[in-house]
């Protein structure tokens, strides 16, 4: 726990310096329309003919953010992104918004994804 705290002090003090809100993935829902950074893991991934999915804090169905890549933005990626990115734990900075009930960033280049 001592280590988490830690580690989310180091991410927040860096990404509140860049201007970013820096929020945990189960608050997404208290900020659509909201530009911010959540870091978490990566639970599970789904790639599909038109979109990319990459669902942070929980596996499908129990997901608490999911990141959407769309088709015309996947080839900016080096590799297809749901297996790129399966397993890790990484930090998006975007846009919230909502689909189905569900809190989604949309992700239209690289840069708004970083490994961690």
């Amino acid at each position: 726990m001592k280590k988490l705290s830690l580690l989310l002090f180091v991410i927040s003090a860096s990404y509140f310096a860049k201007g970013q809100t820096l929020i945990l993935s189960k608050d997404a829902g208290q900020y659509i329309g909201k530009t911010v950074t959540i870091c978490d893991s990566v639970y599970s991934t789904k790639a599909l003919d038109k979109v990319s999915l990459i669902n942070l804090g929980g596996a499908f169905p129990k997901e608490l953010l999911t990141i959407v890549i769309n088709k015309e933005d996947k080839n900016k990626f080096p590799s297809e992104p749901a297996s790129m990115f399966l397993g890790n734990n990484l930090c998006v900075s975007g846009i919230i918004t909502e689909f189905k009930g569900k809190t989604q960033i949309v992700v239209t280049d690289p840069k708004q994804i970083t490994v961690k």
